[in-house]
């Protein structure tokens, strides 16, 4: 019964052992479109570009056409006034009159209006030119904004590709441990059975082949967990479709020239567009103590109940009667007395935030440059470190060969043997675990100068 159990085993770790070695197809460059196309928080970060460049159309509007105001209106009303036209409101003209004195007169009378008034602020002191500089450095900082999550999402899924990879890699680890371990105990049953080594050698020799089983199972519990994140990220990814492992344990020749932060990481754009767009709004603050020429002008339609020889009609019609139209036109200075007092205020306030901007741009930078250094120095010790655990997996390799044929030679005992075979299961699992780290580390260099280029070929 055991041993048809162990021909079962067997079958499936030979056909599942096929079947990763044989997944290929799934780019890690296929994997960042389809993360940068489908994750939602990019859909919001070009939803805010979009809106600050209708930011920038209403800027332009605002501050260099005139402000139109039509007012329509049909009224009854006093009529006690003097004589004169003024703008009492924006979009009405005021005209007024006197009536008869005559006795026995209503002292109501409909009214019919209608004007249209434009307020042209043609000078404000260079107002427009850094509102309009404002609106391009709020585009600027958006585009940035998407740039810098975009990176993220790079790094993010990269990070959830290199794990699936070594969970395929520690899941082959453990199919060809548990092939070794049933090559050992089908070996050690026919001794016993055949009178060679003691019958304890095959229960030992089961044992061992089992728990090789429970750390496969755990490994393809691993990762079915790391494929079900990659597809949260990325919803249109095919994990049926596979991923090709093989790089993950022969990386390409590392380039030895020192890197540099750039100026242009998306890290710092974000933060360097931020101070400049503060910059701009502290001299606009500034500013805005300072007066407004306008040019105003407006036009006037009216009919009233009042006749020209002051009698008055005070019926609903009769505001439609008697008409005149009126024009004023001329030159407006606005000074805002709040706003002339808070500006400097406003300005001071916008400077601290400008200042602790700058702050968080010198401490985002700091950070790079820090992880950069470190990150190489880490990496240069890696690259030495699988150097020699390369070496210790080939010795372990060639050991174990040498040992299965004195075991089978009756030469030394299955204890001996599944030592060895421990070294040479530990010697390929430290093997598994310096790539992780220094693919964690060569992520971190990535993110850190933004460039993932010796991703992109490696696992292309």
């Amino acid at each position: 019964m055991i041993r048809h159990k162990l021909c079962l085993s067997g079958l499936l770790l030979v056909l599942v052992s096929s079947s990763l070695h044989a997944q290929t197809g799934l780019r890690l460059s296929e994997i960042w479109d389809m993360t940068l196309s489908d994750y939602p928080v990019i859909d919001l970060k070009e939803a805010q570009l979009e809106e600050s460049r209708v930011v920038k159309q209403l800027t332009r509007n605002n501050n260099f056409l005139p402000s139109v105001q039509l007012q329509l209106q049909n009224s009854m009303g006093s009529y006690q006034s003097s004589s004169g036209s003024f703008f009492p409101l924006p979009g009405v003209i005021n005209t007024n009159g006197r009536a008869s004195t005559l006795p026995g007169q209503p002292v109501a009378a409909f009214n019919t209006f209608g004007s249209v008034v434009a307020d042209w602020k043609f000078f404000e002191f260079g107002r427009k030119t850094l509102a309009m500089k404002a609106a391009d450095q709020g585009i600027e900082r958006a585009t940035s904004d998407l740039n810098a999550q975009q990176l993220k999402l790079r790094a993010r899924s990269t990070q959830l590709y290199l794990n699936i990879l070594n969970s395929k890699v520690n899941l082959i680890w453990a199919l060809e441990n548990a092939a070794r371990t049933k090559q050992i105990f089908e070996l050690s049953a026919s001794l016993s059975a055949a009178g060679l080594k003691p019958g304890a050698d095959s229960s030992l020799a089961l044992s061992s082949y089992q728990q090789t089983l429970s750390a496969q199972e755990q490994w393809t519990a691993k990762l079915g967990s790391d494929l079900t994140e990659l597809t949260a990220l990325a919803q249109k990814a095919d994990t049926a479709q596979g991923l090709a492992y093989g790089p993950y344990l022969n990386a390409a020749t590392f380039r030895d020239d020192q890197i540099q932060i750039s100026a242009n990481h998306p890290y710092l754009q974000v933060l360097e567009s931020t101070v400049e767009y503060g910059r701009t709004q502290a001299a606009l603050a500034g500013r805005r103590g300072l007066p407004t020429v306008s040019a105003i002008g407006g036009l006037a339609l009216r009919g009233s109940g009042i006749g020209p020889d002051g009698l008055v009609d005070n019926r609903l019609a009769a505001g439609y009667n008697n008409g005149a139209a009126n024009y004023l036109v001329g030159l407006a200075v606005t000074f805002n007395i709040t706003d002339a007092f808070n500006s400097s205020l406003e300005s001071k306030r916008i400077a601290q935030k400008v200042r602790a901007d700058q702050a968080s741009y010198t401490i985002q930078k700091l950070d790079l440059e820090t992880n950069l250094s470190s990150v190489t120095k880490r990496i240069a010790g890696q690259k030495k470190q699988i150097v020699n655990v390369t070496a210790a997996v080939k010795n372990a390799r060639l050991a174990y060969d040498l040992y299965m044929s004195r075991y089978e030679s009756g030469l030394i005992s299955l204890t001996e043997l599944l030592q060895i075979q421990s070294i040479l299961q530990l010697a390929e699992k430290n093997n598994i675990d310096a790539h992780q780290q220094l693919w964690e580390q060569i992520l971190v260099e990535s993110e850190a100068t933004g460039d993932f280029s010796y991703l992109q070929n490696q696992f292309n």
